[in-house]
């Protein structure tokens, strides 16, 4: 009887302690994973060094069995042995598709280009 009059007297119902960490479990943290839309990164190799910079907006145009890489009319980089699917993400945008280039390799022979 003594429990029960403490409780009822406190005003709020008694929760076991654990309860509160299953409430803390629920909450979101830094570790939840998120899936987000696919990411199609390619490494291309660059014609000239000092051709491209980070951050530049090209363009990745199919041309044979390659993929060409163009900084406005200037031909900076080829792609070859593309994924499928890239290749069928950049048909299906008539053949052209924008891109960024997102890093310059540490001999500025390469760069690794994300499609938008």
């Amino acid at each position: 009887m003594g429990i029960e009059f403490i409780r009822n007297a406190s005003g709020k119902p008694y929760t076991k302690r654990w309860a509160r960490g299953i409430d803390r479990i629920k909450a979101p943290t830094l570790m939840d994973v998120s899936i987000s839309e696919e990411s199609r990164t390619l490494t291309a190799k660059l014609i000239a060094k000092g051709a491209a910079s980070r951050g530049t907006t090209v363009l990745v145009q199919s041309k044979g069995s390659d993929l060409v890489v163009f900084d406005g009319l200037r031909q900076i980089a080829s792609i070859a042995d593309a994924p499928p699917s890239v290749r069928a993400a950049v048909d299906a945008r008539q053949g052209m598709a924008p891109a960024v280039v997102e890093r310059i390799g540490i001999l500025g022979a390469t760069a690794e280009i994300k499609l938008k």
